[in-house]
């Protein structure tokens, strides 16, 4: 069976999705931007993140797992390209 999806990719590094101020402003223009990215990918897309036999996660707790991912991967970006910087 093969389900059709969609995943769109936000090419911005506004503060799309309202991380803390604070917070946004340690991270680079890139750190923004993979924060941006994943998180749009991921908050519409449940079904190719999860196995195929998972239930459908709440959107409330779904929104959580995509923000913590987005996080983690703007932290990684951030490591790598400004690692003085505390994420």
């Amino acid at each position: 069976m093969i389900e059709k999806c969609e995943v769109n990719y936000v090419k911005s590094r506004a503060n799309l999705y309202h991380v803390p101020v604070k917070q946004w402003k340690k991270w680079t223009l890139d750190a923004r931007q993979v924060f941006n990215e994943v998180y749009s990918s991921m908050v519409k897309n449940q079904v190719i993140f999860n196995h195929p036999r998972q239930e459908k996660i709440s959107r409330e707790h779904w929104k959580t797992v995509c923000w913590n991912a987005a996080w983690t991967a703007a932290c990684a970006i951030q490591d790598i390209f400004a690692p003085k910087t505390a994420c």
